[in-house]
């Protein structure tokens, strides 16, 4: 069967998808073979060699390195749309080599297990990662078979499949156990529809709906409760504490919810199951309006990695990892492709302009880990509560699963930005990545602008003539929009915050869009503590901060009015700046003296390009009463 499919030829991700294909993912494979000095070991592609039996030697690094290997190899065959590199090609095919020594007589496939403990197969399923890593592997091996038609990876990986499949199900010879860290559910589900074959969708189910029954597996599990066996590290942890129909708030560790998540939407999609479907909007109100920042982060709490209570939404001790915000934006896709509404899209939106974007320095060889809102350096390298904050981008990790995270999200963005109905009459546009759709008929869509500028959108239609319906995203940061078909204005429908255009499309038709995207001062719910008498900037999806190398230190002394001017890369600020008039009192009956000032704000995504310094996203408002 025909797919559409998208060529992205955007002014704003075209260039960082190049660099990602011609030189990011390059370097990362160098990485992750130990071939740049200077940077923290990584070990992952050794681990193979070992465990293969090429090399003497013990396993190094996360029990879980194999999935970082996993994710290069996805992103990595992504870029052969980009650029069909035959080195790039090649390193694939060296690594794929490696796996297929690697894997046992029976199947079975993890380098750690294999190299350190070849009796403890599925018996930390807590902490372990074997699912997590098969997951990893699995969805690599079928973007590479998507991209380039080779399917030996994805037979290697189906024998592993079946493996975990032999030993766990609902038989009573069998395991009745789910994921630790879930991911082998989005993977299951991307071989079912590749293959057709429904014991995968099947297997995806039972793993899904077992999650939660009492009394827990984990309970009696190796690993369960890690080190610390601590409320934290509990059954909420996991999203194991009640059945996936059960639960209505996000708990326990962000990236593995949002994994979870975005399994159950999958599932949902597959089945039609309509509680699925109800339960995961709960969640989703849950998360999206009481626990992310407004950075598209999630995750405010660094034990446990997790979510805390309702609008505890601390900016310096922010761990909002960057995969945590990768996972959102998987999950905000998946609600889309059950339900086209904006207020899915414009979350994908933010997190993948601010969240995840900020995890990588603009030359894509630093990164970070936890993306905080607001950075002071001197209390970063001094408190013990801090202690997981970094001031500045950092080469590697080790525990590095953000890098090639990232790397693969960016180099299938195609996939995220539009939806075609499933009778082919119409078609929704979520992100206005500009590009050619070219549809299965032949036809193409054509999107041309400069949408982040001045929120200009052009939708050109080549084809033969046909009646078509387009749905187009109203962002929910518009300040108004006008449409125009071929030059002429129109009114449109709007439902569930998309412009329906339907009509009998003729070849050169035109569809001109144009969103008001102005810089605006943003405020919290005053449920916030951590955002009380405070705003952040906001133009369009990106969210803005200052930072020291423009507004000099201490930049809590500074107080927001209004916005003086602004443009895609800056916002220019009227404000103040308060002083204290005796320098040696720490405490004083006397007010400050303020002063104007002149404060500049740059996208979220770009701090810390220009150098440790002071950052800070929510600044104090001026009071006007």
């Amino acid at each position: 069967m025909k797919h559409s499919q998208m060529q992205i030829e955007d002014c704003f991700w075209s260039p960082v998808i190049s660099k990602m294909c011609n030189e990011i993912i390059p370097y990362q494979y160098e990485v992750l073979n130990d071939e740049i000095e200077g940077i923290p070991s990584s070990h992952a592609i050794e681990n193979f060699r070992i465990a293969s039996g090429q090399k003497n030697g013990k396993y190094v690094g996360m029990l879980f390195q194999d999935s970082d290997v996993a994710k290069w190899i996805e992103a990595a065959a992504y870029s052969l749309k980009v650029n069909d590199d035959p080195e790039i090609r090649k390193k694939i095919e060296d690594v794929i080599d490696l796996i297929e020594q690697t894997q046992q007589e029976d199947g079975y496939l993890d380098t750690y297990y294999i190299c350190e403990k070849p009796d403890q197969r599925l018996k930390n399923i807590a902490h372990g990662h074997e699912m997590y890593c098969a997951g990893h592997l699995l969805e690599a091996a079928v973007g590479y078979a998507e991209v380039t038609g080779e399917e030996r990876f994805l037979h290697i990986m189906e024998r592993y499949i079946e493996w975990f499949m032999d030993r766990i199900g609902p038989d009573e010879n069998q395991l009745h156990i789910y994921p630790g860290h879930p991911e082998l559910e989005l993977a299951l589900y991307k071989l079912y529809q590749y293959t057709g074959n429904d014991q995968y969708l099947e297997f995806m189910k039972y793993i899904l709906m077992e999650r939660g029954k009492q009394p827990s597996f984990l309970l009696e599990d190796s690993g369960y409760g890690e080190q610390y066996h601590d409320k934290w590290f509990a059954l909420e942890y996991h999203q194991a504490h009640k059945p996936v129909l059960e639960q209505t708030e996000a708990v326990g560790h962000a990236v593995r919810a949002m994994y979870l998540y975005s399994g159950m939407a999958d599932l949902a999609k597959a089945s039609g199951d309509e509680a699925l479907f109800n339960a995961l909007k709960v969640l989703w109100t849950d998360v999206t309006t009481k626990k992310m920042y407004i950075t598209g982060a999630i995750g405010s709490d660094e034990h446990g990695e997790g979510f805390s209570i309702a609008y505890d939404l601390p900016n310096d001790r922010a761990y909002a990892e960057t995969c945590a915000s990768i996972g959102l934006f998987m999950w905000a896709r998946r609600m889309l492709k059950l339900e086209w509404n904006s207020n899915y899209a414009d979350v994908m939106e933010v997190a993948l302009y601010n969240g995840i974007s900020s995890g990588m320095s603009e030359d894509g060889k630093q990164y970070f880990y936890v993306n905080p809102l607001e950075v002071n350096p001197a209390k970063v390298h001094q408190r013990y509560d801090m202690r997981h904050v970094r001031s500045s981008r950092v080469t590697w990790f080790g525990c590095a699963c953000c890098p090639p995270n990232v790397a693969r999200i960016l180099t299938s963005l195609e996939r995220y930005n539009y939806d075609i109905a499933d009778d082919s009459c119409s078609m929704a546009i979520h992100l206005y990545l500009c590009g050619r759709i070219i549809m299965p008929d032949d036809s193409v869509w054509n999107i041309t602008g400069s949408y982040l500028t001045d929120g200009k959108i052009e939708v050109s239609y080549t084809g033969e003539e046909k009646d078509f319906t387009l749905k187009l995203r109203n962002p929910g940061w518009s300040t108004g929009t006008e449409i125009r078909m071929n030059g002429q204005p129109v009114e449109a429908e709007q439902e569930q915050g998309y412009f329906s255009v339907s009509r009998k499309w003729k070849d050169g038709d035109k569809l001109q869009l144009k969103f008001g995207i102005t810089a605006q001062l943003v405020y919290a719910n005053t449920c916030v503590e951590d955002d009380a008498g405070k705003v952040a900037v906001m133009r369009g999806p990106v969210v803005f901060c200052l930072e020291e190398t423009d507004n000099g230190k201490h930049l809590s002394e500074l107080m927001i009015e209004s916005i003086d001017s602004q443009c895609q890369d800056s916002v220019i600020l009227k404000g103040y700046r308060e002083h204290t008039e005796d320098h040696k009192a720490l405490y004083s009956t006397i007010p400050p003296r303020i002063e104007e000032t002149s404060i500049k704000a740059i996208p979220y995504s770009h701090w810390g390009n220009a150098g440790e310094g002071e950052m800070r996203v929510w600044v104090r408002k001026v009071s006007t009463f």
